[in-house]
């Protein structure tokens, strides 16, 4: 567990903010920063929850964009691509506090229904009455204050667990009871959410471009451009890369590799490996079956 100072000016966006995997249950951070900086669009393989205190942030996920206010909660599942947008000034600094959690510890303790509200909800981000937002704020900073004490007092990482677990029970009643929480205005361009779901719907299916624009009646060139413009990737990209991550996850559970390379829609299977190895850093082959 990483222990944070409230406000450590010393930190930059890149010290925590890691593209790829989470190697222990969750981590937890609280991070000030009035600098502007320019994230590119990336993609976890953990979910995340932002809890938003201060600051004119804009939050682009998945071809949504958001502009955030304080008490905010921001929901990232896993393998969505997202990225912030912050404006700089001398008194507008951003202030946040992160979780990061596995998969596996969510699911462990059945706490994936607030993730699982977004699809439902086709929202990222849930807006919640004063007194909910400040109960989950509060159990929050117990989470820090139990963090900067956990090595000294008896039992601390457990009692630091205990904190995550009982926020999480809370934030996810919030979000199962609070259906209109989940209503903060996005601005968004119909025909590439619509695109996004297709594809996520369809991966293993020919998702060509002239398919895809035959599909929603466009110009490929119009649909490649909005694409790009309102996600920050081509549509090849996007595909490529969510083909890998659902066969990664096909892989995790237990499919073979060769099987998992078809179901992902890829025609052979060098192909797929070699994709495979450029997005992860691994070989299918390499992929730790989980228990």
């Amino acid at each position: 567990m990483d222990n944070l100072n409230n406000f450590d000016s010393t930190l930059s966006y890149a010290d925590y903010e890691q593209k790829g995997y989470l190697n222990e249950d969750f981590k937890f951070f609280h991070i000030k920063n009035q600098e502007k900086f320019d994230i590119p669009f990336h993609y976890h393989d953990f979910h995340k929850l932002i809890l938003v205190l201060n600051g004119s942030i804009k939050y682009l996920i998945e071809g949504r964009e958001y502009e955030l206010l304080p008490f905010d909660f921001v929901l990232v599942n896993r393998f969505s691509i997202h990225k912030p947008l912050i404006t700089d000034g001398k008194d507008n600094y951003y202030d946040r506090i992160i979780l990061y959690l596995s998969d596996n510890f969510l699911l462990q303790y059945g706490l994936l229904d607030a993730f699982a509200k977004v699809k439902e909800k086709e929202s990222y981000v849930v807006r919640f009455p004063g007194d909910v937002s400040a109960d989950i704020f509060e159990r929050f900073q117990k989470i820090e204050d139990d963090i900067r004490i956990e090595d000294s007092e008896y039992a601390g990482k457990l009692s630091t667990r205990i904190d995550v677990l009982q926020a999480l029970i809370s934030f996810n009643k919030a979000c199962i009871s609070e259906d209109f929480g989940f209503k903060p205005e996005a601005r968004y361009n119909r025909k590439v959410i619509d695109l996004i779901a297709y594809i996520s719907d369809n991966l293993g299916k020919d998702l060509s471009i002239d398919r895809l624009a035959d599909h929603f009646y466009m110009s490929k060139y119009h649909m490649m451009r909005i694409f790009k413009n309102e996600t920050g990737y081509s549509i090849h990209q996007y595909i490529l890369e969510k083909r890998i991550l659902k066969a990664k996850s096909y892989i995790l559970g237990g499919m073979p590799a060769t099987t998992a390379c078809l179901e992902c829609g890829f025609k052979d299977y060098s192909t797929f490996s070699r994709a495979f190895k450029n997005q992860l850093g691994i070989l299918p082959s390499d992929v730790k079956i989980l228990n």
